[in-house]
């Protein structure tokens, strides 16, 4: 599971629409990196509320593994992976 800060940075394939939805921040949990053809999930928090994007387009990396961008069918993220908490300190 990855802990991540995901900034919405485009919301037009084309860059030319700019929505009330552009910079928005999510944070949250990926139980996965995202997969081309399928759609990103991002657990937004423990009871249930979650972040669902159209199909994953392409991935692009970064110098930087921390980060990666994701171009979904109508938007582009950039994800920030946070530093992973032992499993104790999230139980408790």
């Amino acid at each position: 599971m990855l802990s991540v800060v995901a900034t919405k940075i485009r919301a037009a394939k084309d860059g030319s629409l700019q929505t009330s939805t552009t910079g928005r921040i999510y944070e949250g949990y990926l139980l996965s990196t995202p997969v081309v053809g399928r759609g990103m999930v991002l657990f937004r928090d423990p009871n249930g509320r979650r972040m669902v994007t159209t199909s994953v387009r392409r991935v692009l990396t970064t110098s930087d593994d921390s980060v990666l961008y994701v171009e979904t069918e109508n938007s582009v993220y950039r994800l920030s992976i946070r530093a992973q908490k032992p499993a104790a300190a999230i139980a408790g």
